[in-house]
C-alpha cells in the first residue's frame, strides 16, 4: 500500500508506483471521483478524447460547444461508462 504525506497547502506527491501504474507524466491532469466515502484518481482525458463526446450536430456547427453543452456532454458519457461497468 503506497502513502503521502498532505502538506499545509494541500498538495501531495503521488508516489512512483502510482504514477508509472497511472500512466502519468510531468504536467497531467488527474480525475477525483468520490463515491461512498472513496476516492479514485485517474488520469484526465485530453482534450481531442472529450470533444470525441459531443454529438455530430454540435461538432458540424464549427462553432466551439457552450460550458453547458460540455457539461451535458461530460454527464452523459460518465453515466454511459458507469451503465458500461454495470453500476
Amino acid at each position: 500500500m503506497s502513502q503521502s504525506t498532505l502538506t499545509s497547502k494541500g498538495q501531495t506527491t503521488i508516489p512512483r508506483e502510482i504514477r508509472k501504474l497511472l500512466g502519468l507524466k510531468e504536467n497531467d491532469r488527474i480525475l477525483y471521483e468520490v463515491e461512498d466515502g472513496k476516492v479514485t484518481i485517474k488520469p484526465a482525458p485530453a482534450v481531442h478524447e472529450l470533444y470525441a463526446i459531443f454529438k455530430p450536430r454540435i461538432r458540424r456547427k464549427g462553432l466551439p460547444p457552450t460550458k453547458a453543452q460540455m457539461r451535458a456532454a461530460v454527464e452523459r458519457d460518465v453515466v454511459r461508462r458507469w451503465k458500461k461497468k454495470g453500476v
